[in-house]
């Protein structure tokens, strides 16, 4: 009898339990920003593609070694640029930093306001002809897109937001915050002779940001997760950075009599057993903040799962990690074998065989937790080493600050309909170094990308649409109207 009141009282608590959760998911509430109307103002579809097609033209390549390589390619494209926008770069206060790094102060009336930061990079990747529909460097018009190398990453972004600031001046409106446009010239190549020495001479002239805007989140169809609506993402932080070395160094000898163990053996062995051990998916501080926002957006069981993600992290976790590549990437440090190297001849048992390893460091986790992890599971006859140029994680930048809620609100205005959501931006840019002199952080790219498009950024036919530039351009001019103006 004891037994069947205990079955009972288990069975009413978790039916109490169920009810309060779908309470909870019933009571959730999409948050709505007020509405603003605002004069939008059509950018000029015609300028803006020829200036794209004239700056994807000219080979902005990152140099590799800036002590020995030609870097005159960026004066060009900077006389270029200079040339595009008259209004802007006839009040704007020129600084080279390191040879070619270029800040672009445009000083605003109000000096109790501190500054608005502006990141772009002109350099991009190398773009062999093979493979490409077009010539890479060609800037050719075709499917409504400017297509070339830099058309996305990132000429598109750096043209639409000096023509934003072009087109307020041409309306006659009196810049009330400063404006600052930092351009470094090898993002691709970790940005340190570029935007960290940008940062680091702003640091030493005393000049701190508002806050920062630089590439990153984009806007994505919210059908994966259950929202029947465009989501935009603002990267409110980036994930850590490092190039693990794997090397194993054996006795190497005719490939005819091969030794029971051998360097490519135990390598491979090692580089497999790391593929397959995933790190452990947690929910990083921008994670959480994500599902948090977007959750309320949700339907059906979608909704039910993430208002109440504490509770169901236990099928929610591997589920992300099956799902699509990048909501695996969200909740774990990610680890991938990129470079394997042996013998040079096919008949040669190679003395040392080595491999990389790119490494993606989820906020909470550090570098040098990576590089233990690695050791553990390559084992002791493996030497692991770490590539200079990796980072730990960046700090995350707040949601409640003035620069979200500004980003937020543009988005809302401009992207008719669309949900933003703060998250982890996945890959590296310029914006991580310059915490030194803001907290304040996005990386936001204003325009709609397909898949196929986003594919295509540092591969073969690199495209940027042109309807989507041109509304980008509307961004950046409403972002600088509620911001600056």
């Amino acid at each position: 009898m004891v037994g069947a009141y205990i079955a009972i009282g288990v069975a009413a608590a978790v039916v109490i339990f169920f009810i309060v959760l779908i309470v909870r998911t019933a009571l959730a509430k999409t948050a709505v920003l007020p509405k603003t109307e605002y004069a939008a103002k059509s950018p000029d579809k015609q300028r803006l593609t020829d200036i794209l097609v004239g700056a994807v033209q000219i080979e902005t390549v990152t140099m590799q070694n800036q002590a020995k390589e030609d870097g005159t390619k960026f004066f060009k494209y900077q006389e270029y640029i200079e040339s595009q926008f008259p209004l802007v770069f006839a009040v704007a206060e020129k600084t080279l930093v390191n040879t070619y790094a270029a800040i672009y102060k445009v000083e605003g009336s109000d000096k109790s306001l501190l500054p608005l930061g502006i990141l772009a990079h002109q350099d991009v990747v190398p773009a062999p002809a093979e493979g490409w529909e077009v010539p890479p460097f060609s800037g050719e018009i075709k499917d409504g897109c400017v297509y070339g190398r830099g058309s996305q990453d990132m000429k598109s972004q750096m043209v639409a937001a000096l023509e934003g600031l072009e087109m307020q001046l041409a309306a006659g409106e009196k810049l009330k915050r400063s404006i600052y446009f930092c351009f470094g010239h090898d993002e691709e190549f970790r940005g340190v002779e570029g935007a960290t020495e940008i940062s680091k001479y702003l640091e030493r002239q005393g000049i701190r940001f508002e806050f920062v805007v630089d590439e990153g989140g984009t806007v994505l169809d919210g059908a994966i997760l259950g929202i029947p609506k465009k989501i935009a993402l603002i990267g409110t932080c980036e994930k850590g950075y490092a190039d693990f070395h794997l090397s194993v160094e054996k006795v190497g000898g005719h490939a005819s009599a091969p030794a029971r163990k051998t360097a490519c053996g135990i390598l491979a062995k090692a580089v497999y057993k790391l593929e397959k051990k995933k790190f452990k998916p947690f929910w990083s501080v921008p994670t959480s903040e994500m599902f948090d926002s977007l959750a309320p957006n949700m339907a059906g069981v979608f909704k039910f799962l993430f208002i109440n993600r504490k509770v169901f992290s236990f099928l929610l976790k591997p589920v992300l990690g099956l799902v699509h590549p990048m909501t695996s990437c969200l909740i774990r440090t990610t680890l991938v074998p990129t470079q394997l190297k042996g013998a040079d001849a096919p008949n040669v048992i190679p003395p040392r065989a080595t491999a990389t390893l790119n490494c993606r460091i989820n906020t909470g986790d550090t570098v040098e937790n990576v590089k233990k992890r690695i050791e553990k599971i390559a084992g002791k006859d493996v030497v692991v080493t770490i590539d200079k140029g990796w980072f730990d994680p960046c700090p995350v930048s707040p949601i409640s600050s003035y620069g979200y809620k500004t980003l937020e609100k543009t988005i809302s205005e401009v992207f008719n309909g669309f949900i933003t959501a703060p998250f982890m931006f996945t890959a590296a840019t310029d914006s991580k170094y310059y915490y030194n002199i803001c907290e304040n952080v996005f990386r936001f790219t204003p325009f709609e990308k397909s898949e196929d498009d986003l594919s295509r950024i540092h591969a073969t036919n690199e495209r940027q649409n042109i309807e989507q530039f041109v509304t980008g351009t509307e961004f950046f001019r409403r972002l600088y109207e509620n911001s600056c103006f």
